[in-house]
């Protein structure tokens, strides 16, 4: 029985997005796939069994049958956690090793999610570091490439697995970044014996919101066209400028989301006639009749917020780092993603796999 363990050097970096990619094309060529995260943030009830949303969500996608109760052992509650911070807990590890055997036992491979960075959890002594070695896992490292600055964190994260440490798959990859990459990052890291399992570009639908998404995420309150709540949100624009420049700006950049005060009628009309995927309105002031019924003849959703627009721009700001793999069509598009950039052959040679069996 192999073990992966899909990790990073920072939280929010595509693990789940590349987890259960590789875990399709496992289950594509035949292995019997089953997937573990050892400790969970996202607490979430399930059948009245504690685990983690994100645990569960890639459970079903990947179609799996095992018990719910061992797929994340730990949860890392707010009470767990306190209690960490005022004295050591025993045997969360004993906890993880007894899950992950009883569910990798009919398994050719086992997925191991991990949460934050490899380094994550080591207040309450199940740091990815020590659950990879604890089960004795080969670990890829999921990076999301914001410069040359990662590479230190790469290098480091290689020198800390030692043999764990198969390679790494830089995601989004924009196109600013490409060339360099291209040139100067993967040469160098060839050089330093770290294997470049993939490359996976930025992708604007795979880092897209619905509006119902982003209707939770703001706390906000939907005004109209309710059956549009799967818009996907690739861009938000901020409604600030003269009414004149608004439509050509709002023009210029598809599957947007325009955040303007309640106040700005003229904005409103503008965004709406140029086609946006949803109005958000700022201070808690709502549009006027003829303003819904011509978002609603539109077909686009409006959300009133309490926060001014600065806030919910710098909220948005912050949520975009934070998107998780939820809506099917993302999910569809990222194992697509993921299919196409990941160098199999190379994943299944690190992992001691015949392709051929």
């Amino acid at each position: 029985m192999i073990s992966l363990y899909v990790g990073s050097t920072s939280g929010y970096s595509g693990k789940s997005l590349v987890s259960t990619g590789v875990g399709h094309k496992f289950k594509k060529d035949g292995f019997r796939v089953g997937y573990f995260k050892p400790v969970g943030i996202l607490p979430i009830k399930v059948e009245n069994i504690l685990m983690d949303k994100d645990a569960w969500f890639i459970y079903r996608v990947l179609e799996l049958k095992d018990p719910i109760a061992e797929i994340c052992p730990v949860v890392l509650t707010q009470e767990l956690t306190v209690k960490a911070y005022l004295k050591d807990i025993k045997g969360l590890l004993g906890r993880i090793k007894r899950s992950f055997q009883r569910l990798s036992e009919d398994k050719d491979i086992m997925i191991i999610g991990g949460y934050g960075s490899i380094y994550s959890g080591s207040v309450s002594g199940i740091s990815g570091l020590k659950v990879i070695r604890r089960l004795n896992a080969k670990a890829v490292i999921v990076v999301k490439y914001e410069g040359e600055f990662c590479v230190d964190y790469i290098l480091q994260a290689k020198k800390d697995l030692n043999d764990h440490f198969i390679g790494v798959i830089l995601n989004k990859v924009t196109h600013e970044y490409k060339q360099g990459v291209e040139d100067y990052i993967i040469p160098f890291l060839k050089r330093k014996g770290v294997d470049i399992i993939g490359i996976l570009p930025h992708d604007s639908i795979v880092g897209s919101i619905t509006v119902e998404e982003l209707n939770e995420m703001l706390g906000g309150k939907v005004l109209c066209c309710h059956d549009r709540l799967n818009n996907l949100v690739e861009h938000f624009l901020i409604g600030a400028m003269q009414v004149d420049k608004a439509t050509e700006y709002f023009k210029r950049t598809k599957n947007n989301a325009v955040i303007v005060g309640g106040d700005r009628a003229d904005i409103h009309l503008s965004a709406i006639e140029s086609g946006t995927e949803c109005l958000v309105l700022t201070g808690e002031l709502y549009p006027s009749e003829i303003i819904i019924a011509r978002a609603e003849q539109r077909d686009i959703p409006i959300i009133v917020v309490r926060d001014d627009t600065y806030t919910v721009a710098k909220k948005v700001e912050r949520l975009s780092v934070r998107l998780r793999l939820r809506d099917k069509t993302k999910v569809a598009h990222g194992m697509d993603l993921v299919m196409e950039n990941v160098n199999f052959p190379l994943l299944y040679k690190k992992l001691g796999i015949n392709i051929g069996q």
